[in-house]
C-alpha cells in the first residue's frame, strides 16, 4: 500500500492571490534558471491556478491511480491572517476536507489545517474531530508564529485527548510567508512538552534537513515526511539517496513518511515519477543501497502503523 502523506486539497479563493503569484514566481525563476530569460510570472500565474483548483479531490483521485498510490493524508492551509483572509472561510475549507473524506472513505484521510492564533481556533478543531471525523491537526507556522506559541498549546493538548497527531511545516516556503518560523529546531519545545504526541515535522525541514535530525535524534516522538524533496531528486538523484539514507539510519524508516506536496510540487515532478523515484532505491543496481522493505515502509507501511490503517 501506497500512501502520500502530505497532499493539499485547494479550491478556487481558499487562498489568497499573493500566495499563488509567489508560487508562479518561483516556477518562473525555475524556468530561467539555464537561459537566463525568465516568463512573467503574471503569464504563468493563471496557469497555476487552474491547474490547482480541486476542492473536490476529483483530479487528486485520476493521479493516485495513475501512481499507484491507495491513499492519501489531505488539508488546506491557513495563511490568511498573514496574506489577508481568502475568499472561502478556512472553516468552510476544512468542511471541505471532511466532505472528500466523507466521499472516498477508502482513499483520503483528512487533517484540520487553522491558525492557533485565532480565537475560535480550538472551537474549530474540536468540530473537525468530534463532527466531522478529521484525523490530525496541520499547522503551518509561516504565517507568522512559532510552533512553541502559547495560542498553540491548547491544540496540542486537545490532539493528546484524542490521540492524533500534529503536522507541522518545516522548511521553506514562498512569499509572503515566512520562512523563519519554520526552522526544525523550533519544534523541539513542543516534542519536549509533549513527548507522547506525534509530531510529523513536513518536508523533514527541506534543506535544514539536518537540523530536522537533530531534533528527531533526540525526540523519538517526532517523524518527518519527504514531500518536497522531488528537487533534490531532480537535480541531484545521487544526492537524494544520500540524503534519504542518512534520515533512515538515523531514526529508521517507521519514522520516514512517503509524500509529494501536491499539487504544486506535482508541477516539478509529477506524481507518478516521484513514486517511482523511491521505489527504484530498492533497485540492485541503485548506486544508494536501500532495502525493499524500507522502501516499502517509507512509501506507506510506516504512516499507516502512525494512523491505525487498515491495509
Amino acid at each position: 500500500m501506497i500512501i502520500d502523506a502530505h497532499v493539499h486539497l485547494v479550491g478556487d479563493g481558499w487562498v489568497h492571490e499573493s500566495f499563488l503569484l509567489n508560487m508562479a514566481r518561483i516556477a518562473a525563476a525555475g524556468a530561467g534558471k539555464v537561459s537566463g530569460e525568465f516568463p512573467e510570472a503574471t503569464i504563468l500565474y493563471p496557469v497555476l491556478r487552474d491547474r490547482v483548483f480541486d476542492a473536490s479531490g476529483e483530479k487528486l483521485l485520476a493521479e493516485m491511480d495513475q501512481a499507484g498510490v491507495s491513499r492519501a493524508c489531505i488539508f488546506p492551509v491557513d495563511y490568511g491572517l498573514l496574506t489577508g483572509e481568502p475568499g472561502v472561510p478556512i472553516e468552510e475549507q476544512n468542511r471541505h476536507i471532511a466532505a472528500a473524506v466523507r466521499s472516498f472513505p477508502h482513499r483520503f484521510i483528512g487533517f484540520c489545517a487553522v491558525d492557533p492564533r485565532r480565537p475560535q481556533a480550538l472551537d474549530l478543531f474540536r468540530r473537525a474531530v468530534e463532527d466531522w471525523g478529521l484525523r490530525g491537526l496541520k499547522l503551518h507556522p509561516t504565517a507568522g508564529y512559532f510552533p512553541y506559541n502559547e495560542a498553540a498549546y491548547p491544540l496540542y493538548e486537545a490532539c493528546m485527548e484524542y490521540k492524533v497527531p500534529v503536522l507541522i511545516h518545516t522548511g521553506s516556503q514562498p512569499g509572503p510567508m515566512k520562512s523563519r518560523f519554520a526552522r526544525p529546531v523550533y519544534v523541539d519545545d513542543v516534542a519536549s512538552d509533549f513527548p507522547e504526541l506525534p509530531i510529523i515535522m513536513a518536508h523533514c525541514g527541506h534543506h535544514w534537513w539536518e537540523e530536522a535530525l537533530l531534533v528527531c535524534s533526540v525526540k523519538p516522538n517526532c517523524y518527518v515526511d519527504i514531500s518536497g524533496w522531488q528537487r533534490e531528486y531532480l537535480e541531484q538523484p545521487l544526492l537524494f539517496g544520500r540524503m534519504l539514507r542518512r534520515v533512515v539510519d538515523a531514526v529508521g524508516p517507521w519514522r520516514v513518511f512517503f509524500g509529494s506536496d501536491g499539487p504544486y510540487l506535482n508541477f516539478v515532478c509529477p506524481l507518478e515519477r516521484w513514486v517511482a523515484a523511491v521505489q527504484e532505491l530498492a533497485s540492485p543496481d541503485a548506486e544508494v543501497a536501500f532495502t525493499a522493505e524500507e522502501v516499502e515502509i517509507i512509501l506507506g507501511r510506516a504512516f499507516a502503523r502512525l494512523m491505525g490503517l487498515d491495509s
